[in-house]
């Protein structure tokens, strides 16, 4: 296959705001099992004490609260996200560079006025990818977001064949 050319793109604000939205949302899935098993302990609860004639509330009461704050916290995290991810991106001056984008034989780089960054395709721990972006990972916080926008479906489908190739089958998958 040969190597696409040269790309040039700018992580706007929402692209910012969309790759949060992305990680947020991917992380905070990764608790519906925890959420399954409240639910369970609560309805086994539930049974018991009907079983036992007991108050249905008295042990229900500590997982009612605990899944009221945790969904408060929840929605505190989605509610600040915007905010949250607009400040970094007005303080990140590199974000809002024009880039470059370059791929090479086994990865790419970006160029950009602030610095070169060069990437291996079997360094990246992950990938994931939405509407509007696509990021790929060097560690487990950090993206590299491609707006999905301003490059052709050819390129998008490009990077998640390297990304499945380097040994990542699937999105959000992280490389152990």
């Amino acid at each position: 296959m040969s190597l696409p050319g040269a790309i040039n793109f700018r992580i706007t604000e929402e692209d910012h705001y969309a790759v949060n939205r992305l990680m947020l949302a991917r992380s905070l899935g990764r608790l519906r099992p925890l959420l399954l098993l409240v639910v369970g302990l609560a309805v086994l609860s539930v049974v018991v004490n009907v079983l036992l004639e007991r108050s249905v509330l008295d042990d229900l009461m500590p997982l009612i609260v605990g899944i009221a704050v945790g969904g408060l916290a929840a929605l505190g995290m989605f509610v600040t996200l915007k905010p949250r991810a607009r400040k970094i991106y007005r303080e990140s001056a590199p974000l809002r560079e024009e880039m470059t984008l370059l791929f090479e034989d086994g990865g790419f780089r970006i160029e950009q006025p602030s610095g070169l960054w060069r990437v291996q395709w079997g360094d990246l721990v992950r990938w994931d990818e939405n509407h509007d972006i696509f990021a790929v990972f060097p560690n487990r916080q950090m993206a590299i977001i491609v707006p999905k926008q301003q490059i052709s479906e050819d390129v998008v489908d490009y990077i998640r064949e390297q990304m499945k190739l380097s040994g990542l089958p699937r999105p959000w998958k992280l490389r152990k």
